[in-house]
């Protein structure tokens, strides 16, 4: 038999470590599920959600599962509804779900949809973010009709394009057809020869807080809807606040493609557990026909590679740019739930 206990907020102190513990032994699972990354979002960007995080627990009282979620109330057609999301906006969250151990995911799923169907103070529940490779979609459908929860809809929301460098940079290398290998070279001299010589510059942990200003005035001055996303003050403090919380251990790090010595493009990414993800990235749209965020790239899947990376994650979006470096797809889908009966 598996316990489910309820808990109001994040938790702190032990209970925390334990999450951040059970997160390291979830293959599937991500920084964006585990208490660290969360804390900050909804701190800084997730006010609108009551948190509430679901722990499962087995016989012996050992934790084998924790559901982040978000309670919010959002208007209708038809009046307020209450809405059931897991915990992390998907604007800025790439990964969202529950953690748990390969052999525990299905007790996990069925807890956690007793418990949800138990509760009757809810209209709609959104479960976004679970990336199909996991087979959280599935569990979780398949609890939810043992409970008599009904699927309103399923399906992908979106894809989180990969480069697989298991192999090493070498392996990455030789796997790419030859036009793409060819066309990566042929951006990097260019890049050098029109507008300067180039150097790829790793912030150093006590400089990030000033060179992500840097990178936050050049993502303003990019293309309307990336410059749209930037001009809203909570997200550049969103970014700020990251930099602080990840910034002094390395996982985040931030990257500067010097240009004839000037800056010519930036990169945040999140490194963890083996997986480098690229976050977001900026270019000097003066110099943008000649693809500095491009060749950026290409640099960081070599440094991914010879760290000892085994997956460079490009993250949500299908940009055409992305399959340019080898990337592969990997779907991230949507269940939403209503009640049968």
């Amino acid at each position: 038999m598996t316990e489910l206990r309820t808990h109001e907020d994040l938790p702190v102190g032990a209970a925390r470590g334990e999450w951040e513990l059970l997160l390291d032994e979830d293959p599937a699972a991500s920084l964006f599920q585990g208490p660290r990354y969360l804390s900050v979002w909804h701190r800084v960007l997730g006010q609108r959600s009551t948190a509430r995080v679901h722990t499962v627990h087995d016989d012996d009282g050992r934790l084998i599962g924790v559901v982040p979620e978000g309670h919010e109330r959002e208007g209708s057609a038809t009046g307020p509804v209450e809405v059931r999301r897991f915990l992390g906006g998907t604007h800025v969250t790439d990964y969202l779900g529950p953690v748990a151990r390969p052999e525990d995911r299905a007790d996990v799923a069925e807890a956690y949809m007793a418990a949800l169907a138990a509760d009757r103070d809810w209209d709609d529940a959104v479960l976004a973010g679970l990336p199909v490779d996991s087979g959280w979609g599935d569990l979780l459908a398949r609890a939810a009709a043992d409970h008599g929860l009904s699927i309103f809809e399923r399906g992908t929301e979106a894809v989180c394009p990969r480069v697989d460098l298991s192999g090493g940079y070498d392996r990455y290398l030789s796997g790419l057809k030859g036009k793409l290998r060819h066309e990566l070279t042929r951006k990097a001299r260019k890049l050098a020869r029109d507008a300067g010589e180039l150097a790829l510059i790793e912030v150093s942990a006590d400089e990030v807080p000033e060179q992500m200003e840097l990178f936050l005035e050049m993502a303003r001055g990019a293309e309307r809807e990336k410059a749209g996303f930037f001009a809203r003050p909570e997200l550049r403090g969103w970014f700020r606040e990251l930099a602080s919380e990840f910034g002094p251990d390395g996982t985040l790090r931030l990257h500067r493609l010097d240009v004839g010595g000037m800056p010519g493009a930036m990169t945040v990414s999140l490194v963890h557990r083996g997986e480098w993800g690229v976050y977001n990235s900026a270019f000097d749209a003066a110099l943008g026909a000649l693809a500095p965020g491009m060749v950026l790239i290409g640099e960081l899947i070599e440094r991914a590679a010879r760290e000892g990376c085994v997956v460079l994650d490009l993250l949500r979006g299908d940009e055409s740019y992305k399959y340019q470096f080898g990337a592969e797809d990997r779907a991230v889908e949507r269940i939403v739930l209503v009640r049968s009966r």
